[in-house]
């Protein structure tokens, strides 16, 4: 009975570990890249869309490529 316990709490912690590096994988957040405002390439246009980035609170805004349909993040 003592083995099976041991068994069960090793599967449990692996489990955690496991839904931890899927978790981390799929956060497109932490992805995100953020150019600076003399960084932006040709074509791309300021949209009206903003927002502040919860982790360094610097106000983002949303540029957008109307012949590919790309959005890049500068950060201001």
């Amino acid at each position: 009975m003592g083995t099976f316990i041991i068994g069960y709490l090793i599967f449990q912690v692996v489990l955690f570990v496991v839904i931890l590096l899927i978790t981390n994988r799929t956060d497109k957040k932490g992805k995100i890249k953020y150019y600076k405002p003399n960084e932006v390439p040709v074509g791309f246009m300021k949209t009206k869309e903003s927002f502040i980035d919860t982790s360094t609170k610097q106000v983002i805004y949303v540029y957008y490529n109307k012949s590919t349909g790309q959005r890049i993040y500068v950060e201001y």
